[in-house]
């Protein structure tokens, strides 16, 4: 695999990086404000989110193995407050996750192509 993947949303391509490794999988967006990340799990999950790291809000799509959207979330960035500490995980498992800053106008049962 390499690091970029087009991906497809309603006949529009995006360049997104992937996250195929432990290493890019832990760090993300972290420390970013723009930006698509398509994280491959390779078995169904139900990975656990975090924003400690990251600077902006991000949407948050996870995709079971047919590359249909199973939930998603608007995830907020911790603060000092450890209330606004909060873990986001999908309600169903996922194969995939895909993160964006910006919103892709995905709702649950979309479906999103792309090639690995």
């Amino acid at each position: 695999m390499t690091g970029v993947v087009e991906v497809e949303i309603n006949e529009e391509v995006f360049e997104v990086e992937l996250a195929d490794s432990l290493l890019r999988k832990s760090w993300g967006l972290s420390m970013r404000s723009s930006g698509k990340m398509l994280f491959v799990f390779g078995f169904e999950s139900r990975p656990a989110i975090d924003m400690m790291l990251v600077k902006e809000p991000l949407y948050l799509y996870f995709l079971d193995g047919e590359k249909k959207v199973v939930d998603v979330q608007y995830a907020e960035p911790w603060g000092l407050d450890p209330r606004t500490w909060r873990v986001y995980r999908p309600d169903s498992s996922c194969d995939y996750l895909l993160e964006s800053f910006e919103d892709l106008g995905l709702e649950e049962g979309d479906s999103v192509d792309f090639s690995l």
